[in-house]
């Protein structure tokens, strides 16, 4: 469970440093801290991002594979991983 805290703060990193980017807060061009603090956060979000992607209807400009994502790792694996526990763990009877 903590990995998965982990994970949403990166996802989270991700969306608000995509976001200054975009509204041109900041320029990654001349800053090459941003530009490689972004580039980490990519290789590690966008890989699981680009399945929802291909999942969901085109929206235009705006991307709401990160609030699924963020859904999934707040309610769907947290409900998965109870129902593994009780299955395997908790006595039957």
């Amino acid at each position: 469970m903590v990995v998965l805290d982990v994970y949403t703060w990166i996802i989270l990193a991700y969306c608000l440093a995509s976001m200054a980017i975009g509204f041109g807060v900041i320029n990654p061009q001349t800053n090459r801290f941003v530009s490689s603090l972004l580039e980490i956060l990519a290789r590690l979000v966008e890989p699981v991002l680009q399945p929802i992607r291909n999942i969901l209807p085109d929206t235009g400009m705006m991307d709401f594979s990160p609030l699924i994502l963020l859904l999934a790792i707040q309610y769907g694996i947290p409900f998965i991983l109870k129902s593994i526990f009780r299955i395997f763990f908790l006595p039957q009877g």
